[in-house]
Formats: structure tokens, sequence, C-alpha cells
């Protein structure tokens, strides 16, 4: 019997390398995005069946959610990979630009557990994959709403899993390093260890067939990130200063 999954942020970057990557693989595809133009181009790939939905609509998220439901489809997992990225200025801080960075990095996420989780229940392998980013791991220079964000989503989803161990459903937190998407893409700084959206889907794909509860790569990056954050606290903040002067 075929497994079936949705994705969430399908339409560009990660996402739709995990939807296309999926699909190849067999899979069912709900792949879920904003943008109606870019998700029916990747839904004339076969197993894919686009979902258009603004994951800060929670009204609409649960209506999306219920329809599903009734017409009684099951997933074997929910990846929920959409986010967003915007850099503020600390002398000047943009609530504005929090509050849109936490609506969909953190409450769309938690949103989209409550709503999509229990379409897992049926599943004999149920899966809750959710993507945050090794940016919390250090103090990057303007990076105070997307990182704040980031951490939010990991620990969200570390606790998740601790309380929801008797359910069955399996809880994957994915940490990426620096991958060659749109969001990056405006980037002005080096980003060592960049990877293809591609390459991506496909250490994720492997690290959730294989069953783990962590997925981190590029795996130098995740060292040297770890490396840091074992100095001494106020060495490590002097490095972060130095860093951004370069």
């Amino acid at each position: 019997m075929a497994s079936t999954c949705l994705i969430t942020g399908a339409s560009s970057g990660i996402g739709r390398a995990l939807a296309l990557h999926y699909a190849a693989n067999g899979w069912t595809v709900y792949a879920v995005a904003r943008s109606k133009d870019k998700l029916a181009e990747l839904a004339k790939t076969a197993n894919i069946r686009p979902l258009v939905l603004d994951l800060t609509d929670h009204i609409a998220m649960s209506g999306v959610a219920q329809q599903l439901i009734n017409a009684g489809v099951v997933l074997d997992l929910v990846l929920l990979n959409a986010g967003t990225c915007e850099y503020v200025d600390a002398n000047n801080l943009d609530l504005a630009a929090f509050e849109r960075t936490f609506a969909i990095n953190f409450h769309a996420v938690v949103a989209a557990t409550k709503y999509f989780m229990p379409l897992l229940s049926a599943s004999l392998t149920p899966q809750l994959a959710i993507v945050s980013s090794m940016a919390h791991f250090f103090p990057f220079t303007q990076s105070q709403a997307y990182g704040a964000s980031k951490a939010a989503v990991s620990y969200f989803a570390d606790s998740l899993r601790v309380d929801i161990a008797d359910s069955g459903i399996s809880v994957c937190l994915i940490e990426p390093g620096f991958v060659d998407t749109p969001l990056t893409q405006k980037n002005t700084f080096a980003m060592p260890f960049l990877v293809t959206p591609e390459q991506a889907a496909i250490r994720i794909y492997n690290g959730l067939i294989s069953g783990k509860n962590r997925i981190r790569f590029p795996r130098r990056l995740s060292i040297s990130l770890k490396l840091l954050a074992m100095l001494p606290y106020n060495m490590r903040i002097n490095m972060a200063k130095r860093l951004k002067q370069q």
C-alpha cells in the first residue's frame, strides 16, 4: 500500500524538492503552500495533490484538515517545512517583523500540529517531522527574530515528543544549515557548506525513512557550531561580535 504525506511550504526551496522526491519514490503527496500558480505547476508531477492554504489562517487550516478527515485520508507523514526569514535592526526593532516571522515559523507549526496530527492516527508508521534550523545554535547578527523563532520550534518539537510518546507517533526535529533557496539567496554574507534543496531533500528523506529523531546537516557545519557552543560564554559572545564585524 502506497504511503501518503503532507508537506508544507511545498511551492519552493526545500519543500518543493521534498514534494518531488517523495512523489518520485511512490508516495502520494499533499503539497501545501499559498501560491496557487506554483502549486499548479508542481501538481503536473504524478502523485502530487495541491492544497492552497495560508498557514497563518488557522481557521482555514482547520477547515482543510477537516476536509481531509472527511475524505478518509490517512497520512503516514506530516512534514512541517514552511518558514520565512527577516533580519532586523537591533537599534530599531521592527515589531511587525517579529510578528510575521513567528506567525509562520512558530505559530503555524503549532496550529498545523494541532490540526493535521489527527490524520496520522490510523497510520501504521506515523511520523511528524518539523523543520527548524541550526541558526539558533549561535547568536548571529540581525537574527533576533529568525533565530528566536527557530529556537522556539526546536523546543516545541522536543517537548512534544515527550508528551506524545505513548501515541505511537514519532517526532523528528530537522535542523538544516544553509540551503540554497529563495530565502537564503537574499543573504549578503558567506554561507559555509551550502547545499542544494535536492541534497537537503535526500538527507531528510533518508533520515526519516531510517527513523531518526533528529536530522542535522551538513555535518561539518553542525560540528563547527557545536564546538562554538562549547566555548565559555563570554568567549562565545566575543566570537559572535568579531564575526559581525567581518
